[in-house]
């Protein structure tokens, strides 16, 4: 049933972050605002990217890979957008090294380019402390909030399911009624 209202949902209560990835012919310059990385293994599937929700997975049993795709939010430099980057594991390890050196990711200042400006092309991302003198970096937001959100998935079915490359992972644990189909919690029905 709709539920129809005369005034839009205050911003503060949905996640309007805009997802980016590298792009083929120009680089990405940003600032971390929170403090670590955000991943969890991925399919590509229907045109879309989707979070693998082994062991009942669709993208899984009908033989699609999966690979593990990192997300930080950051304040693209450019444009002064809050944003919410995503990365393959190979292009996340300067961030680990990062991290492993200054104990948090906030504050980074990063320059992601792709070597061969093909939008398929390896990404390199290079890290150093940003200048944040007169630079007020806006609060994390919540990354697994913002990813269910983009995958159409109820906040209550993701958890942090141990660590990879030394960043926080997430799973997806839908519930599952006798048949192997997706139960709907009520809260989003």
């Amino acid at each position: 049933m709709p539920q129809f209202s005369n005034e839009a949902p205050p911003e503060s209560t949905r996640p309007g972050f805009r997802l980016i990835r590298t792009p083929a012919q120009r680089s990405v310059v940003a600032i971390v605002t929170c403090d670590d990385l955000v991943g969890c293994p991925t399919h590509f599937y229907r045109n879309r990217t989707l979070p693998c929700e082994a062991p009942n997975c669709e993208p899984c049993n009908t033989g699609h890979a999966w690979r593990w795709h990192g997300y930080v939010s950051c304040v693209d430099q450019s444009s002064h957008e809050h944003i919410l980057f995503e990365m393959t594991a190979q292009a996340s390890d300067a961030f680990r090294d990062y991290r492993k050196e200054h104990n948090t990711l906030r504050g980074c200042l990063f320059k992601a380019s792709r070597v061969s400006f093909r939008y398929n092309g390896r990404v390199v991302i290079r890290c150093k402390p940003a200048d944040l003198a007169g630079v007020t970096l806006p609060g994390p937001p919540n990354i697994p909030v913002m990813l269910c959100h983009i995958w159409n998935i109820p906040t209550p079915d993701v958890k942090t399911n141990g660590k990879s490359k030394g960043h926080p992972k997430l799973a997806v644990d839908r519930a599952r009624d006798g048949d192997g189909q997706e139960r709907i919690p009520s809260h989003a029905r």
